[in-house]
C-alpha cells in the first residue's frame, strides 16, 4: 500500500511515461521489458526477497503450463503442484513475520525488510488464475515475457484488482489515448481524496471515540450510548470501502497512464436489494475469481448449489485471514447467500402458482416492501464487519448482540 505514498512517487511517474510513451513508442517488446524492469525495481525497494520470490513463482508457474501442453505432467497434477506453491507462499507472506518476530524481535532488518511482502494474496490469485486460464484452454499463449509483465505490473501489485490475463492485454490501448489519460488522472484524484481526506482524516477524527470505544475488547456496555454498537458496524463498513475503493482507484488510474483498462471492483455496493446483489457490487474481481475457480468447480462436482456458497465465501475469508473471526465471517455471508437463494427460488414458484391460477404474478402488498432488501442488505453487511474489525470472536458477538439489545432496550424504556 506505501507504493502510493512515497516521496519517490511523483518523479518516476514522470520519468517512466515518458521513457513508455515516447522512447520506446515502436516497441512493444521494450515497453514490456520496461514496465517488468520498473515494476520488479519498485517492489524490490520496497521488499527485496520476495520481488525475486515472486519472479521464481512466475517462471514456476510458466514451466508447468508448458510441461502440461508438453504432456509430461497431467492436469490434475498441475492443478495440485500450483495450489501447494500457493498455500505455502501464502502461509509465508501473511504468517511468515509473526514467526520471524518471535526469533529475531520487531526491530531486527529481516523482519523490516525481508518479510511481510506487498500483495502477496492478489499476486497468488493472479498467477492461479493464469494457470488454470492455460488448463482450461482460455489461455493459448504462454509468453513468460507477457506473463512476467501482467503479475508484477507495479499499479495492480499492493492491492489488486484482480484482473484477469485476457482483460489486461485485450482491453489495452497501444497508443497513446488522451482521454483515458485523463482519465486515470482524475481517478488517482479521487483516490486520494477519499484515502487521505475521508478515511485518514474524516473517519480518524470525527468518528474516533465510537470506533476506539467499540473496537476496544474491554469496553462494556454501560459506556455504549443505544446506538453505538450498530453504528459501529456502519462505520467499520463504510471505512473500509472508502480504504479499498481508494486503492482501487489509484490502480485503475496509475494503469490508465499506461494505457491499460483495469476492471472496476466496486459498483454502487451500498445499494443494492440483496446479498446476491451485493457480492456482484463488492470486490467484483475476487468475487468473481471464487465464483469462477471455486463456485462452479464445487457445484459441478456435487450439483448443490449451497455447498459451492460455502465453500466460496470460506475461500474468500480464508485469502484475508486464517482464524476464527474470518472463519466466522465467512461462513455468515455464505449463509446470508444460501438463504437469499432459496428466498428468490421460493418467489419464483409462487410466482408461476399465481400466474397458473389466474392472480397478479406480485401480491399487492409486494411494491410497499420491496424497497426494504435494501436496508436490510446494508445492515446485514455492516453486522458482520464485526468479525474482521476485532480480534476475537467473543468481541464481535459481543458487539452484534448489543447492536440488536441496546436499542430495543432504549426504545422500552422510553417509548413504549
Amino acid at each position: 500500500m506505501k507504493i502510493y505514498f512515497t516521496l519517490y512517487l511523483i518523479p518516476v511517474v514522470i520519468v517512466a511515461l515518458l521513457v513508455f510513451w515516447l522512447a520506446l513508442r515502436r516497441s512493444e517488446v521494450a515497453r514490456l521489458v520496461f514496465l517488468i524492469v520498473l515494476s520488479v525495481a519498485v517492489l524490490a525497494v520496497l521488499n527485496p526477497i520476495f520481488a525475486a520470490v515472486a519472479l521464481g513463482l512466475a517462471v514456476v508457474a510458466h514451466q508447468l503450463v508448458e510441461l502440461k501442453r508438453a504432456r509430461r505432467l497431467s492436469g490434475g497434477r498441475v492443478v495440485l503442484i500450483i495450489v501447494v506453491i500457493a498455500l505455502v507462499a501464502l502461509g509465508i507472506g501473511k504468517y511468515g513475520q509473526r514467526g520471524a518476530m518471535a526469533i529475531w524481535g520487531e526491530d531486527d532488518w529481516v523482519v523490516s525488510h525481508l518479510l511481510m511482502p506487498l500483495g502477496i494474496s492478489y499476486f497468488v490469485f493472479r498467477l492461479l488464475q493464469y494457470v488454470f486460464d492455460c488448463l482450461r484452454g482460455v489461455i493459448e499463449e504462454n509468453s513468460l515475457l507477457r506473463l512476467f509483465a501482467f503479475v508484477m505490473f507495479i499499479p495492480t501489485f499492493p492491492a489488486g484488482p484482480l484482473e484477469t490475463y485476457q482483460g489486461f492485454y485485450e482491453k489495452r490501448s497501444y497508443r497513446f489515448d488522451r482521454q483515458l489519460f485523463y482519465f486515470g488522472l482524475r481517478r488517482i484524484a479521487v483516490g486520494y481524496f477519499k484515502k487521505v481526506f475521508v478515511v485518514d482524516f474524516v473517519f480518524a477524527i470525527i468518528f474516533t471515540k465510537i470506533i476506539t470505544t467499540v473496537g476496544s475488547p474491554d469496553f462494556h456496555a454501560s459506556q455504549l450510548g443505544p446506538l453505538w454498537p450498530l453504528a459501529y458496524c456502519i462505520l467499520v463498513f463504510v471505512r473500509a470501502y472508502f480504504d479499498l475503493s481508494a486503492y482501487t482507484d489509484l490502480a485503475i488510474g496509475f494503469s490508465a497512464l499506461f494505457g491499460f483498462r483495469i476492471m472496476e471492483n466496486f459498483h454502487l455496493p451500498f445499494l443494492q436489494k440483496n446479498l446476491s446483489d451485493f457480492w456482484r457490487s463488492w470486490h467484483i474481481s475476487l468475487s468473481t475469481w471464487c465464483r469462477n475457480n471455486v463456485y462452479f468447480p464445487v457445484f459441478g462436482l456435487t450439483r448443490k448449489v449451497w455447498l459451492g456458497l460455502y465453500a466460496s465465501m470460506l475461500t474468500m475469508g480464508l485469502w484475508h485471514y486464517v482464524d476464527l473471526n474470518w472463519t466466522a465471517w465467512g461462513l455468515y455471508h455464505a449463509t446470508g447467500l444460501v438463504v437469499v437463494a432459496r428466498w428468490e427460488r421460493w418467489k419464483k414458484k409462487r410466482k408461476k402458482a399465481r400466474k397458473k391460477a389466474g392472480r397478479p404474478p406480485a401480491a399487492p402488498y409486494e411494491k410497499y416492501v420491496r424497497w426494504l432488501g435494501y436496508p436490510a442488505t446494508f445492515l446485514y453487511v455492516a453486522l458482520g464487519y464485526a468479525f474482521v474489525s476485532t480480534r476475537s470472536l467473543g468481541h464481535a458477538l459481543t458487539i452484534i448482540y448489543l447492536a440488536f439489545r441496546l436499542p430495543l432496550a432504549w426504545l422500552t424504556g422510553h417509548v413504549l
